[in-house]
C-alpha cells in the first residue's frame, strides 16, 4: 500500500478513529485501526466492539491495499508534521513508513486479517439535519446517570412520539434526580416500534462527528444498533439492553406557581451562591414571593450568600431547596431570554420549561437545605 494525502486529512481521520478505541482493551488488537487504500480514497477504521467508525478522507492511492496501524502513535506523529503532504507506505513485514518534508518515520504496523468487523447496522433509514440533531443531544446529555450501576440510565433515550398530529423524534436523559427532554419533528413518514437507549460513548462520538457537519444525515435506529452516516463517516454503536423508566410519571401535572424569570441573571445568581454551597451537595435556598427570587446558600465552613432577583409572579411565598448545578446544566441550553419554572410545594419536583421552544423539558428534584 502506498498513498499520497494532505496532513489536515490524515490527522481527521486518525483523530475521530483514535477517540473510538479502548486502550485498555484486553484485545490488543482493537488498540489498531485500518487503514484501506482504494479508488482516490483511503478509509480509517476502528472498533472496540460496542461502537465501530470507519472515516473516508480524499488521497492519491499509488498501490492500493490495506494495513493495521497503531493509531495512537501515526496520529501524534500526524499532528507534529510540518509538511502539507504525507506519503504512507508499507514495507515488508507491514512496517509502515510515514514520510512528509524532511521527517521520515519507521513504525511497526500488522496485517489486518485478524481485525474484527464493525457491528452490524439495521433499521429504517431517517433523514434528519445535523445541527438539529447536535442541538438536542445539547440539550438532554448533562442529564445522563455517571452510576455504573443504573445501566439503563447511562445513556440518551430515543423515541418516537406524536407533536400535534405528526410524528416527532424525542431524546431523554435522567440521573434519577434530575430529567431532561427534547423533542424536534421528523421528515416523512416513518415507524419505530420503540424506544432505544443509546449509551454514553455512542452520544459523545455522534456529538464528535457531527460538529462541522452541514445538511442532512442518514440515521438508522434498530434493535439492536443505532448508526449515522455523514458523506465521509459512518459511525455504528451497539445500543444498551435495558428499559429506560417510565420518565413521562415523574413530571408534574398540576404545578400551580409559575415564575418567569430571566435566564442569564438566574444562572449567574446560582453560580455565585454556589462559591460558598456544599462542595458535594450544592444546595440553594430559592425563596419566591411576587416580583421577587431570592438565593440563598450557607456553608458552616465558608459563610453565606444571598442573591435577589426580579421575576414574575404572584402566587403565595414559597421556599425550596435545590441542587445549583443541576439548574446551571439547564439554563446553558436554553436559548430563550427568559426561563419558566413552575413549582408546587417544597417536596414536588421543580419543572423548567424554555419561553418559546414547547419540545423542551427539565425537571429536577428538590432537596432538603
Amino acid at each position: 500500500m502506498e498513498i499520497k494525502i494532505q496532513r489536515e486529512a490524515l490527522v481527521r481521520g486518525l483523530y475521530l478513529t483514535q477517540s473510538v478505541i479502548e486502550y485498555k482493551s484486553t484485545m490488543p488488537i482493537l488498540s489498531n485501526a485500518v487503514l484501506e487504500a482504494k479508488g482516490k480514497s483511503v478509509n480509517f477504521t476502528a472498533t472496540d466492539l460496542q461502537v465501530g467508525i470507519i472515516a473516508k478522507e480524499t488521497a492519491e492511492v499509488i498501490n492500493p491495499g490495506k494495513v493495521l496501524v497503531p493509531v495512537k502513535n501515526i496520529y501524534e506523529i500526524a499532528k507534529e508534521l510540518q509538511g502539507e503532504m504525507v506519503t504512507i507506505k508499507t514495507l515488508s513485514n507491514n512496517w509502515i513508513e510515514v514520510v512528509s518534508g524532511k521527517s521520515k518515520f519507521k513504525i511497526m504496523g500488522a496485517a489486518s486479517d485478524d481485525f474484527p468487523s464493525l457491528p452490524a447496522s439495521d433499521g429504517q433509514e431517517i433523514n434528519f439535519e445535523a445541527k438539529l440533531f447536535i442541538e438536542m443531544i445539547d440539550k438532554v446529555s448533562y442529564a445522563m446517570s455517571n452510576d455504573e450501576t443504573r445501566y439503563a440510565l447511562n445513556g440518551v433515550y430515543i423515541e418516537q412520539v406524536g407533536a400535534n398530529g405528526k410524528p416527532a423524534l424525542r431524546m431523554a436523559a435522567t440521573d434519577g434526580h434530575r430529567l431532561s427532554y427534547t423533542q424536534r419533528p421528523l421528515k416523512g413518514s416513518i415507524k419505530l416500534q420503540k424506544g432505544v437507549i443509546l449509551p454514553k460513548k455512542g452520544v459523545w462520538e455522534i456529538a464528535k462527528i457531527l460538529k462541522d457537519i452541514e445538511g442532512d444525515i442518514s440515521l438508522k435506529i434498530g434493535e439492536k444498533t443505532l448508526s449515522v452516516s455523514t458523506k465521509n463517516v459512518t459511525f455504528v454503536c451497539r445500543l444498551i439492553d435495558g428499559q429506560f423508566p417510565p420518565y413521562e410519571q415523574v413530571i408534574p401535572k398540576d404545578n400551580n406557581k409559575v415564575v418567569s424569570i430571566d435566564r442569564l441573571q438566574l444562572a449567574q445568581s446560582l453560580r455565585r451562591a454556589s462559591l460558598v454551597a456544599n462542595e458535594k451537595s450544592k444546595g440553594v435556598k430559592l425563596s419566591i414571593s411576587p416580583g421577587n427570587l431570592d438565593i440563598s446558600s450557607s456553608n458552616p465552613d465558608i459563610g453565606e450568600a444571598r442573591e435577589e432577583l426580579t421575576c414574575v409572579y404572584k402566587g403565595e411565598t414559597s421556599d425550596v431547596g435545590f441542587n445549583a448545578t443541576y439548574f446551571i446544566d439547564i439554563l446553558s441550553v436554553l436559548e430563550d431570554d427568559k426561563a419558566i419554572l413552575e413549582l408546587k410545594n417544597d417536596t414536588s419536583p421543580c419543572v423548567i420549561r424554555s419561553e418559546f421552544d414547547k419540545g423542551f423539558l427539565s425537571v429536577v428534584m428538590p432537596m432538603r437545605i
